[in-house]
């Protein structure tokens, strides 16, 4: 049976291993035909005959059907004992973010070896697989610390985040390791410099600043969504906290900055230490208690108007 199928969320390392498939069908038959049908529009009778029919100018053939799960279930019923048949000079590839486990097409898959699953790591393996893609793809060093920053400005798209990397691959030197600067200078900047900005004015207490900062935010990528605003300074509130209590307890500078999971570049950088030394350990409790209900709040729609949203902000500062 020479049909395999590739599953889940993960389009990148998805798509990547259908092709490397199809390559090694394609290997040494320069003549091999391709086709590429979509599920979305496609008709079960037209894969069928391209399926039992040779191809003119080709002695193999390899069939891509990309979507295959919005497929009309009727088509796919009558489409999958076709495929399931031998035909040693065709080979199908089937694209789906899931299929279905019940259906005799899974099963046989399974038992052949040939479902191939490609899901999503959770949001706090990005940076363990932004580090091994970095090492094995690009030949580059990525520590830990500054993938988080890479994710922090990029998301958590697989493929957007090895198109950056490929970016910096293309403009660092041959070899040289990813460094958090480089990230900066280098990767689509204005997310991540727009919330250093306001997070940086609210923990220095730049009254003047505070509220342009905030309505960059609010008026682009964290437009009609101030309460993921809130979730971030909770967390930058709680990194400088730590720092305080750190701080009051005789710590050396270096030793309170040392737990927080940042480059260290970006805390000499953000002046981490400044911001934390701006209210005394008391204040910072108390801060992080009000934006803790103020998330709430705004989850809640009790802030329709933005001007009581500004407010609530510059209350903190």
């Amino acid at each position: 049976m020479n049909l395999s199928a590739f599953v889940g969320d993960d389009d990148l390392r998805k798509q990547e291993s259908l092709e490397a498939a199809v390559a090694a069908w394609q290997a040494g038959d320069a003549g091999c035909a391709r086709e590429v049908w979509f599920g979305d529009d496609a008709r079960w009778e037209q894969i069928a005959e391209s399926f039992q029919t040779q191809d003119l100018f080709a002695t193999r053939k390899a069939i891509l059907i990309k979507n295959w799960d919005k497929l009309h279930p009727s088509h796919r019923e009558n489409l999958e004992p076709i495929l399931r048949s031998e035909n040693p000079n065709v080979a199908v590839f089937l694209s789906a973010e899931k299929l279905d486990g019940r259906a005799a097409l899974t099963k046989a898959l399974k038992t052949a070896g040939r479902l191939n699953e490609f899901k999503l790591p959770y949001e706090d393996k990005i940076p363990q697989w932004l580090a091994q893609r970095a090492r094995e793809k690009y030949g580059r060093r990525l520590n830990l610390l500054d993938a988080q920053l890479l994710l922090d400005i990029v998301g958590k798209s697989l493929a957007e985040l090895d198109h950056e990397l490929e970016k910096l691959d293309t403009f660092l030197p041959k070899g040289s390791a990813i460094s958090a600067a480089d990230i900066q200078d280098l990767v689509s900047p204005t997310k991540v410099a727009s919330m250093f900005e306001f997070q940086k004015t609210m923990g220095l207490r730049k009254k003047a600043d505070m509220l342009p900062a905030l309505r960059n935010l609010l008026e682009n990528e964290f437009k009609d969504a101030p309460f993921v605003v809130a979730q971030i300074l909770f967390g930058h509130f709680a990194k400088l906290m730590r720092i305080r209590a750190l701080l009051d307890q005789g710590a050396s500078e270096s030793e309170a900055l040392a737990g927080i999971k940042l480059p260290p570049f970006i805390l000499q950088k953000e002046r981490y230490a400044e911001q934390a030394r701006s209210r005394s350990l008391e204040l910072w409790k108390k801060l992080l208690s009000m934006l803790a209900h103020f998330e709430i709040d705004l989850k809640r729609g009790r802030y329709p108007n933005r001007f009581e949203v500004e407010i609530m902000f510059a209350a903190m500062v």
